[in-house]
């Protein structure tokens, strides 16, 4: 996936060449998390990372070229620490998709904002959201074979594939809305997505795999 800024005209600013791709883009995905996609200002970006008010236009162009290139830096981080466990051929299937879905977890812990901003495209139709499920398309391809593998296997609750997605997923929500966790009483430093993924995870698979 390609998440590199492309160049703007002229030579850049002294300052604008130290600023690199991923600060523009960890503070852009920030905007777009918190704001929304449609409140999110190109200029008011800009003056926020203490740049001229063309610097992120310049870079990427427009609003929806710089949500791709967010989208493709955050994804990429998230999809590797999955593919990890994905590609692991020294374990069984079933070792591969807790694994699976154990990384997914601690990754929306490590990028709260990226689980918000997913949160937030999911509930309406849009060609953002048609972007999002492409680029998630293979490795949820990968873990539906698994899925459907320890399914026929009596090792997973027999149940449609969307459900198994939705149930494993939906807890990230813990992380990408912490205003309602801190009120419900979770610290901002708990480390507790092992668990959820183990209370989660114990309601789906059979009780009795070794």
């Amino acid at each position: 996936m390609n998440h590199v800024a492309r160049s703007g005209p002229g030579r850049p600013g002294k300052d604008e060449a130290r600023l690199e791709p991923p600060t523009v883009l960890e503070r852009a995905l920030a905007a777009f998390a918190v704001q929304g996609y449609d409140a999110v200002s190109l200029r008011r970006l800009s003056a926020d990372l203490g740049m001229g008010h063309t610097f992120v236009s310049d870079r990427y162009g427009s609003k929806e070229e710089l949500w791709k290139s967010v989208v493709d830096y955050a994804m990429e981080r998230w999809l590797a620490v999955v593919n990890v466990e994905l590609a692991d051929g020294d374990r069984d299937d079933f070792e591969r998709l807790v694994g699976s879905v154990r990384a997914l977890h601690r990754a929306a812990v490590g990028s709260p904002h990226f689980a918000r901003l997913i949160d937030q495209e999911a509930r309406t139709e849009s060609a953002r959201l048609g972007y999002l499920h492409e680029v998630l398309q293979p490795v949820n391809e990968t873990l539906r074979s698994l899925f459907d593998r320890l399914v026929a296997h009596g090792s997973l609750r027999p149940m449609p594939w969307y459900l198994f997605y939705f149930l494993t997923t939906s807890p990230t929500s813990l992380y990408s809305q912490p205003p309602l966790a801190r009120l419900m009483g979770r610290p901002d430093d708990a480390d507790d997505h092992d668990l959820v993924t183990d209370l989660i995870l114990g309601g789906l698979l059979e009780l009795d795999h070794d």
